[in-house]
């Protein structure tokens, strides 16, 4: 008799790094975390997840009372006999994997920001050559929106037809009841913040390196404060440190504009609902994104979004906001002073945005990434 589940083997080494180390649990991590517990949720999928033995010992440590234990159980698949899709969902699949008969390849793909960006033209363009090089006749590609599809399909020889597109979900925890728990814990994000009660603050959220184009957000904030005479406004960057001149850029502005700054570092979870909700509007002018699951988290918390008009940007939240050139500082300094000055516009906002972010679940990204395995 035929096994009717679909078996998926997936590499969870993203998921043993984030197990040892919060900061590794990054916008990837959570749409490997996401999509797993997804996949764990239909009864026509056995999953499984292959790491090194080192990797494997951690998480069996990190996730003792969670599925993905026994999900790294190997001892009944049969490697060569059976039909496996290997999903790939940020490392390239190794030749080991590719020399297994009778399975499938599928890599997910997020973005090709050096090779497509030039303002990133002098980054580390390593880790997207080893996507390309890795893809042969076994591989397929999952890409996270048109137009990182679009830019694969521009600089490989991967048959379109192999060349799949999913969008990423909401977390469930951001649109569910439990924010209304978050909301009524004893927790002021002004106090954490440090800030007056009666001030207002733009928020930036994302590992702090040059893509996220800081630069411009800086620039835009001393616009406002400078310019349009908001004495009111802070600016909180809130992330983990990463690559490039981050704190120089901010050493450069006058004190007036520094001590207006909140630099938080990697905060939890909870925090950053809060963050969110409680902000004038969130600001997100990158250079390349090939999804951008921070606008739609802070459109799901109800709060309004400035954006780039780069990578899928455009694709994904043209049609619910204004998108704006990512040197365009006046314009994005016009909307969040219009947001500012206009608390009861951004409240006739917020529902619209809530119920965008809605139409973004993990259950219809799923189904989207099975629909398109079961078509070889």
């Amino acid at each position: 008799m035929k096994n009717s589940k679909l078996k998926i083997i997936l590499d969870g080494t993203v998921l043993a790094m984030a197990a040892e180390n919060n900061l590794a649990r990054t916008g990837i991590f959570f749409v490997i975390k996401n999509l797993c517990d997804s996949l764990l949720l239909r009864d026509d999928i056995n999953l499984k997840i292959i790491t090194s033995v080192e990797m494997k010992d951690k998480m069996s440590s990190f996730y003792s009372n969670h599925p993905y234990k026994d999900c790294l159980d190997l001892q009944d698949v049969a490697f060569g006999q059976e039909k496996l899709n290997f999903i790939m969902p940020f490392h390239p699949a190794s030749h080991d994997i590719y020399k297994i008969s009778n399975s499938n390849i599928f890599q997910i793909i997020y973005d090709f920001s050096f090779h497509f960006c030039p303002e990133l033209k002098d980054g580390n363009i390593k880790f997207e050559k080893s996507i390309l090089r890795s893809l042969n006749s076994k591989s397929h590609a999952l890409c996270i929106s048109k137009k990182t599809r679009n830019d694969l399909l521009s600089i490989s020889d991967i048959e379109p037809r192999k060349v799949g597109v999913f969008y990423p979900g909401l977390r469930d925890d951001l649109i569910s009841d439990r924010e209304k728990k978050i909301d009524k814990k004893d927790f002021s994000v002004k106090k954490f913040l440090k800030i007056p009660e009666d001030s207002k603050y733009v928020l930036c959220l994302s590992t702090l390196e040059p893509r996220k184009n800081l630069e411009t957000s800086l620039k835009i904030f001393e616009n406002l404060i400078s310019k349009f005479k908001l004495k009111k406004l802070y600016l909180v960057l809130t992330g983990a440190k990463g690559w490039g001149k981050s704190e120089e850029f901010i050493k450069m502005l006058p004190y007036e504009i520094r001590k207006k700054i909140i630099l938080t570092g990697y905060v939890d979870d909870k925090i950053v609902y809060s963050l969110y909700k409680s902000c004038l509007c969130f600001l997100y002018p990158s250079f390349y994104e090939g999804f951008g699951l921070p606008p739609l988290e802070s459109m799901a918390r109800g709060t309004p979004v400035v954006i780039s008009d780069r990578g899928s940007l455009p694709e994904i939240f043209g049609s619910v906001t204004k998108v704006f050139d990512p040197y365009d500082i006046n314009g994005m300094s016009s909307i969040i002073s219009y947001w500012y000055e206009n608390p009861e516009k951004k409240n006739l906002e917020s529902q619209k945005l809530k119920n965008f972010a809605k139409s973004f679940s993990w259950k219809k990204s799923t189904k989207e990434i099975i629909d398109f395995i079961n078509k070889f």
